[in-house]
């Protein structure tokens, strides 16, 4: 009886593991989405087309083993292309790209960390003001509060012509501290542009996701 029961037990014990297994397989599993596009029309005249392409989830099990604790990594690529004949030159436009992530309950605050790479310093404001110049972003955190969403920027590229675009290729992203439902991401694409007359924001999102 006592060897059937170790039987049996061992059997279980394997079992499990191939559970364990399966599902760590299915957690790692990369996921694809559809590419997207749209174009606008700026006030001055200028048709402006914004697209998402590539984007990628690969959620794995957090190396941190914390509770409420997500890692994945993130993939997309966002692009902005500017054509027409507008009244008004265009003086500078930027297009930006990253994810916006929320946690329906947090602990304590939710951390976010995540490691990026170099990318083209780019920002405009209101009244227009333009910051050029290369920053290598080894780490980027923020906090989450309850129910609240965050934009985190992955990175910036000036139009220096009439098209510019930023790929990002594995991006690892750690949330720790987010308990309930699983956290949710969402992409986004922006261009900001501005001229003499007036200042125009465009914006193109994809569809949530959880991690």
């Amino acid at each position: 009886m006592k060897r059937l029961i170790c039987i049996v037990g061992v059997a279980f014990a394997v079992l499990l593991g191939g559970f364990a297994t399966a599902a760590d397989a299915s957690a790692a599993a990369t996921r694809s989405f559809a590419d997207q596009s749209l174009v606008r029309h700026s006030d001055d005249g200028w048709a402006v087309k914004l697209s998402k392409s590539g984007e990628k989830i690969r959620s794995v099990p957090a190396l941190s083993r914390g509770h409420g604790s997500y890692e994945a990594f993130l993939s997309m690529r966002g692009a902005a292309q500017i054509s027409g004949s507008g009244k008004v030159p265009v003086d500078a436009a930027a297009v930006s790209t990253g994810f916006q992530v929320s946690c329906q309950w947090q602990m304590d605050g939710v951390n976010i960390g995540m490691t990026a790479g170099p990318t083209a310093q780019m920002s405009i404001s209101y009244p227009p003001a333009i910051v050029l110049g290369a920053q290598v972003m080894p780490n980027i955190s923020t906090t989450l509060k309850n129910g609240v969403s965050v934009d985190v920027p992955f990175g910036q590229k000036a139009l220096a012509g009439p098209s510019a675009g930023v790929r990002l290729d594995g991006v690892r992203v750690e949330i720790s501290g987010c308990v309930g439902a699983r956290p949710a991401v969402r992409a986004y694409v922006r261009v900001a542009m501005t001229s003499k007359a007036n200042d125009n924001t465009f914006n193109l999102y994809g569809k949530p996701h959880l991690l």
